[in-house]
């Protein structure tokens, strides 16, 4: 799969292009999609590389906010509740809609990688 741009100006992001966005070595974008299992989870191609989205990239704009002001990792976690793997307070609606998108950004790229393999 490719990190095409998509409809709505949606586009699948590749490790490095989040690394340069963000000024943080991959290392660290791994080390906290471990950290804050459930709250960052990047796309996966078929070869298993990660595809972030805009969803996934500000999440870790605000992790990299969070560690600026000098927050520790347990504090950021605390900031997010991971229990719910959201940020608070998150209602119900809140919830499906963010599983609504996260499941129409997963339709999308197996789509456009059907789409980018059939005109091979």
């Amino acid at each position: 799969m490719r990190a095409t741009p998509g409809r709505d100006n949606k586009e699948l992001l590749t490790i490095q292009q989040v690394s340069r966005r963000l000024d943080v070595t991959t290392h660290t974008l791994r080390f906290w999609e471990k950290e804050f299992d459930g709250l960052i989870v990047p796309l996966r191609t078929p070869g298993g590389q990660r595809r972030y989205t805009e969803e996934n990239v500000e999440l870790l704009s605000a992790v990299c906010s969070l560690r600026q002001q000098g927050l520790s990792l347990a504090e950021i976690r605390t900031t997010f509740d991971l229990n719910g793997s959201l940020p608070e307070p998150v209602s119900s609606e809140e919830k499906l809609d963010l599983l609504a998108r996260r499941v129409a950004e997963a339709v999308r790229a197996v789509v456009a990688d059907f789409l980018t393999r059939e005109r091979i």
